[in-house]
C-alpha cells in the first residue's frame, strides 16, 4: 500500500473519530428553536402543508425548506420521530462534511498527512461537533458551502483533474441551488461563488457555466420562487420581516461575527504567509476563491441575529478557510529527509523531545490557545525563510524542528475548535418539554396557547399555537401584537420568557404587552420557573374561565425537577 493511501486513511479515521467523540460529548438535546422546524416538517408529513398550526393557512416561519422536507420524508419514510430523523441526518451529513474536507485538504495539501490533519480535526471537534445535535440544517448548509469552494479550486486547476473541472461546470450550480433552498441566504454565498467562478474561467468555460447556470439555478430557482410566492402568499420569508425590524443595519451584531474572524486569525495569519511564497498568479486566485468566505458572514448584520445558537449563522464559513489554510501550511511543512538515528546528534534528539512535550502538554495548556497557535504559525513561517541559509547536509534538522512545530500546530489548532465548541450554550430539556408534554392530553380540544418560546411547547403539546414575536404569525410579522388580536385567538394559556436585558430589546415590549393583557383580562398567574436565575424566568398564565382551568394549572405546576419562583395553590 502506498504510503499517500495510507496518510489519507490516517487523515479520514480520525477525522472521523474526532467528530464521533465530539458531538457524543455535548450535553445537549436538539435546540428549543429547532423545534419550530421539526413542529413544520411534522405537519407536512402527516399531509398538512408547510403550516404552523393543522388547518390553517402555510406561513414560513421556518426558513430551512430543503431540511424541513427532508425531515418530513424520512418521517414518513421510516416511521422514526422528526427529532431523531433530524440526529440521524446530521450525524450522516456531518460525516459525509469531514470526508470531503479530508480529501480535499489532502490532496490540494499535496497529500501531505499534517496540513490535511490540521484542517479536518479542527473542522471536526469544532463547531460542527454542536451542529451535529443542535437539530438545525446548519450541518447541511456547511457541507454544501465547503462543496461549492472545493469545485472552484478544481475549476481553477487546469493541469490537473480534468474531470473533476468538467463535473465542477454543473456541480456548482446546482450546490448553489440547493443552497438556496437551505436558507434563502443561502443565494448570496453562490452568487458571490459564481461571480468569483466567472472572474477566473477562461472564456470557452465561463460560456459553460453560464449555460449551466441557467439550466440548474436560475430556472429552476425561479420556479421555486414562484411557487413559494403563492404558497405562502409573501415575496420573503415571513421571518425576514421580523428579524429584519425595519433597519438595514444591525451593528449591535457586529461583535460577534468579529469574533468569528478573531478566532480564525491564526488562520489568516497562515494564509498569509502562504500567499507571501506563492506566485502572485495563484495567490490572486486563493484570493479570489475566500472572497465569498469573506463577505458573508458580513450579510448577518441585515437582520436580527434570534436563534444563533452554536453562532450556527458564522460558523458555516470555518471549513473553507480551514482548507485554504492546511494548503498554506503544505508550503511550510518540512520536505527534507528526516535525519538518522545517532547518538551524538544532541540536536536531533532536544527538539524531538521539546516537541513530544508540547503535544502532550496541549490537552492541558491554561495559556491563550490563539497566542500559542499564532506563535507556532510565525515559528513556521521563520523556519522557512532561513531555510535557504540552513548549512548545507543539515536540513534534515531543520526539517524535524518544522515537523516538531507542525504537529504542535495540528494539536493546539484542533483542541482550539473543541473548546470553542464546548462554550457554546448546552441546550437541555426544561421546564417547556415537561409542561408541553403534559399539556398533550387537552390538544384535541382545541386550546390555543400564547408563548413566546416557540419551540417545545407547541411541539410536544401539539397545541393550536401564536408565536407573539412573529417569527410563526403572519399577522404579528406584518402590523405586530395588540389586545384585539390576542381577544380573537381567546388563548387558555399565556407563556413568556422574561430576561433582565433582552436582545433585541423590543423582546421587552412584547413581554409587557402579555404581562399587561394577562392582568386585564383576569388571568390567573399559574407559576413562575426559574431557568438560568432569579432574573431569567418562565411566566404562565391560565384563564380561570377555561372549562379545564384546574387541570391546566396542575400540568403547569405538579412538577419537581423545576425551581418555581411562585406557582399557585390548586385545592
Amino acid at each position: 500500500m502506498k504510503t499517500s493511501t495510507i496518510a489519507l486513511f490516517i487523515v479520514i479515521l480520525l477525522g472521523v473519530l474526532a467528530l464521533l467523540i465530539a458531538q457524543a460529548g455535548h450535553p445537549l438535546a436538539p435546540s428549543e428553536d429547532a423545534y419550530i422546524t421539526f413542529r413544520y416538517a411534522r405537519n407536512l408529513a402527516e399531509g398538512h402543508g408547510i403550516v404552523w398550526n393543522v388547518g390553517e393557512d402555510p406561513v414560513e416561519g421556518g426558513t430551512e425548506f430543503l431540511w424541513t422536507v427532508l425531515l418530513a420524508a424520512g418521517n414518513r419514510v421510516t416511521g422514526m420521530a422528526v427529532e431523531q430523523v433530524a440526529r440521524v441526518l446530521n450525524l450522516l451529513i456531518g460525516l459525509m462534511a469531514v470526508l470531503i474536507l479530508a480529501l480535499a485538504a489532502f490532496f490540494f495539501s499535496q497529500k501531505r498527512l499534517l496540513p490535511a490533519l490540521f484542517a479536518t480535526l479542527a473542522f471536526a471537534a469544532g463547531p460542527l461537533s454542536y451542529h451535529v445535535r443542535a437539530g438545525f440544517a446548519t450541518p447541511l448548509f456547511t457541507l454544501l458551502m465547503l462543496a461549492m469552494t472545493i469545485m472552484l479550486f478544481f475549476l481553477v486547476d487546469k493541469e490537473r483533474h480534468p474531470a473533476f473541472r468538467t463535473w465542477s461546470i454543473f456541480l456548482l450550480p446546482l450546490a448553489g441551488l440547493l443552497l438556496g433552498l437551505t436558507r434563502p441566504e443561502g443565494v448570496l454565498f453562490a452568487g458571490l461563488t459564481l461571480v468569483v467562478a466567472v472572474i477566473l474561467l477562461d472564456r470557452s468555460d465561463r460560456k459553460s457555466l453560464v449555460r449551466a447556470t441557467l439550466l440548474l439555478l436560475v430556472i429552476p430557482g425561479a420556479l421555486y420562487f414562484v411557487w413559494r410566492w403563492q404558497y405562502f402568499g409573501y415575496i420573503l420569508p415571513n421571518t425576514f420581516y421580523v428579524k429584519n425590524a425595519g433597519e438595514w443595519l444591525h451593528m449591535r451584531y457586529f461583535p460577534e461575527i468579529y469574533a468569528l474572524f478573531r478566532f480564525m486569525a491564526p488562520l489568516w495569519m497562515l494564509i498569509g504567509v502562504g500567499l507571501y511564497l506563492l506566485p502572485t498568479r495563484k495567490a490572486v486566485q486563493w484570493l479570489l476563491i475566500l472572497a465569498p468566505t469573506i463577505i458573508f458572514p458580513w450579510s448577518y448584520l441585515l437582520i436580527d441575529q434570534l436563534q444563533n445558537l452554536g453562532k450556527r449563522f458564522q460558523y458555516p464559513v470555518y471549513p473553507m478557510v480551514l482548507l485554504v489554510a492546511a494548503m498554506a501550511l503544505s508550503l511550510l511543512a518540512p520536505r527534507t529527509p528526516l535525519p538518522p538515528r545517532h547518538r551524538r546528534n544532541f540536536f536531533v534528539y532536544a527538539i524531538g523531545l521539546i516537541g513530544m512535550g508540547m503535544v502532550l502538554f496541549a490537552p492541558f495548556v491554561t495559556l491563550e490557545r490563539m497566542t500559542l497557535i499564532v506563535l507556532l504559525v510565525a515559528l513556521l513561517a521563520a523556519m522557512k525563510l532561513v531555510e535557504s541559509n540552513w548549512r548545507q547536509g543539515q536540513h534534515h534538522q531543520l526539517a524535524l524542528a518544522a515537523l516538531t512545530v507542525t504537529l504542535a500546530l495540528v494539536v493546539f489548532n484542533a483542541q482550539s475548535a473543541y473548546r470553542l465548541a464546548n462554550a457554546f450554550y448546552p441546550t437541555v430539556f426544561d421546564d417547556r418539554k415537561a409542561i408541553g408534554e403534559a399539556l398533550a392530553p387537552f390538544a384535541e380540544k382545541g386550546y390555543t396557547i400564547v408563548a413566546t418560546e416557540a419551540g417545545w411547547i407547541p411541539y410536544f403539546s401539539r397545541w393550536r399555537a401564536i408565536d407573539p414575536f412573529g417569527l410563526n404569525d403572519e399577522y404579528v410579522a406584518h402590523h405586530g401584537l395588540d389586545f384585539a388580536y390576542l381577544d380573537r385567538q381567546e388563548p387558555a394559556i399565556i407563556m413568556y420568557h422574561q430576561v433582565k436585558n433582552p436582545h433585541p430589546p423590543r423582546w421587552a415590549d412584547m413581554v409587557q404587552l402579555l404581562r399587561d393583557y394577562a392582568e386585564a383580562r383576569g388571568y390567573v398567574l399559574a407559576a413562575v420557573v426559574e431557568r438560568k436565575g432569579p432574573e431569567d424566568l418562565h411566566v404562565y398564565w391560565v384563564d380561570p374561565t377555561n372549562p379545564d382551568a384546574e387541570a391546566l394549572i396542575r400540568a403547569i405546576t405538579d412538577h419537581d425537577a423545576f425551581i418555581y419562583q411562585y406557582k399557585i395553590e390548586v385545592k
